[in-house]
């Protein structure tokens, strides 16, 4: 447990190192640039995600079609089955 407190901290003081050497030396250009690249990225994620969002959406409506079907079927299979019943009678009823 303090091994990885204490490479939380040392992450910490690298990270302020590397964010005030970068300010110092180039000023504010890198972090420009990882944000407008952030930000691509970001659009391409959307547009991605709309994409993925767009074929659940057809595969849950197959597959809600094909269960209501399947559903139909077993009715209209258990509905004959209680009509032969019916009509030949079973053998309990001798």
């Amino acid at each position: 447990m303090f091994k990885l407190i204490r490479r939380l901290i040392g992450i910490a003081i690298l990270a302020a190192i590397v964010f005030l050497a970068l300010s110092l030396w180039q000023g504010g250009k890198p972090f420009r640039w990882f944000g407008q690249q952030s930000e691509q990225a970001g659009e391409v994620i959307k547009q991605k995600s709309e994409k993925v969002g767009d074929e659940a959406d057809k595969l849950k409506k197959k597959t809600d079609d094909i269960r209501d079907t399947t559903k139909k079927v077993g009715d209209g299979i258990r509905n004959t089955g209680e009509n032969i019943k019916d009509i030949t009678g079973t053998k309990t009823e001798k």
